[in-house]
Order: structure tokens, then sequence, then C-alpha cells
């Protein structure tokens, strides 16, 4: 699928996410602090994840020091469902990216506009030279599942695409997962605040993922651990909206 992507939808990215910086950010050299074999099986120890749904918070710093944050509502059943949804100081949905195995839906409120196409569109879309600092934005809901995947669940899924080392670090208060693709790119996720859930699994409440060109932080403040969301949750339904 070819999208016509325009300006709009640069400035409708910004408005929600705000990574507009160039460069490289420097990652954490591969050789953390921690215990690989303690890391391995700490992340064992993560909840079998369904479904969530949760009230959260979404900041981002961009490697030139700009930041921001933003409220959001999240919805997840991995590893192929994903919703968020931006929103207003009043509540209100100001974007909405919907993601379905290969597919997604990003919506901006203001200019009633949604873009649809393909996972890989949207990654091919940044990877011109004057948006590549948007590539840790589209890592960040590419590679969504690994924040909640086990060792095991990765060996599976991702042993073809990756290298992945497990980590913990200072004492055990943070789970580290350093990836390195076989495209050469790479990423770092950090879990912190761990809290128990069903079955005595653990559930992250900080989530962090860091590229070279930046990072972004998700900090669940409610949240709901179910078995299945209702099926209209991950169905395109705006109405009044214009596709490209």
């Amino acid at each position: 699928m070819t999208l016509n992507f325009n300006k709009v939808v640069y400035i409708s990215l910004i408005f929600f996410l705000g990574l507009c910086a160039c460069g490289r950010a420097p990652l954490i050299p591969e050789n953390l602090p921690g215990n690989a074999v303690e890391g391995r099986a700490a992340w064992e120890r993560l909840v079998k994840l369904e479904s969530l749904q949760a009230s959260a918070v979404l900041s981002w710093k961009s490697i030139d020091g700009s930041h921001g944050k933003y409220k959001v509502r999240l919805f997840l059943e991995p590893p192929e469902h994903l919703k968020i949804q931006w929103l207003t100081p009043w509540g209100s949905v100001a974007g909405q990216l919907i993601m379905v195995t290969d597919q997604f839906w990003f919506s901006d409120s203001r200019q009633r506009l949604t873009w649809h196409g393909l996972t890989a569109d949207l990654k091919s879309l940044f990877q011109r030279q004057e948006h590549r600092s948007w590539v840790s934005a589209v890592q960040f809901f590419q590679y969504w599942p690994l924040f909640f995947t086990s060792p095991q669940e990765d060996d599976v899924n991702y042993g073809m695409q990756a290298s992945i080392n497990y980590l913990t670090t200072e004492e055990g208060r943070f789970l580290n997962k350093v990836i390195n693709f076989k495209d050469g790119d790479e990423m770092h996720i950090r879990l912190d605040d761990l809290v128990p859930v069903a079955d005595e699994g653990l559930l992250a409440r900080n989530i962090e993922a860091l590229g070279h060109d930046g990072q972004i932080a998700l900090t669940l403040k409610k949240f709901t651990v179910q078995e299945k969301l209702e099926p209209e949750t991950f169905i395109y339904n705006l109405k009044n909206f214009k596709i490209r």
C-alpha cells in the first residue's frame, strides 16, 4: 500500500509525541552492570498478560533536550492488539492509534483525518532523513509486545530477528532487556515499579524504551488486567473522518 502522507500528518504526530530532533542518543552500553542469569529468571516471572486496560502517562525526551508528556488511555491484547488514545486536558480524545496484527489506523481529531496502512509503512515514512528522529517512536509502537514477553516467548517470536540480553540492575529494582536487531538497530527496555497481579505474576507500572533518537516512557496510573476486552475495542469505527 502506498500512503499519501503530507505535512498534516507530521504536524499531527508532532502534537502527540513531539520527537523533533536529529542525530543519535547515547545508548547505555550493552554490558550493563547486572546479573544476566537472574535477569532472565526475573523476566520469566512477569505475568502472562492476556489483556490490559489502563489510564497512563506517556512521556518523551528527545536528544536535543526537549520533552513532554500526555495523559492517555491504553488497551492491549498482546501480541496483536493495541489501542492508545491521547487525551486533551478536558478528557476528550485528541488522537488515536489502533494497531491490529500488521495494520494501523492513526486518527487526528483536530483534522478529522485517519491514516490507515501497514505497520511497515509507518516505519518507512520516518526513515526519511528529515524525520529520522521519529524512528524511536515507531520502534516503540512496532515492538510494544516486547515490554511484556518472557525470554522463552522472545526465543520463539524474535529469535530470527534479534539478539536479546536480559539483566537486573540496582539489586533487582530494574529489569532490563537489550535488543540488538539483525538489521543493526538497537532498543533498550527498562521496567520499574513491579507489582503483583493475577497468579502472583508481576506487572511493571513504569516502562521505558530507549533508542538512538530518544526515549519514551509509559507510566500506568490505574489499570485492570482482564481475560479479554470487548471485540469492538480494536475495531476502527470513527465516523465523519476521512481515510488516507
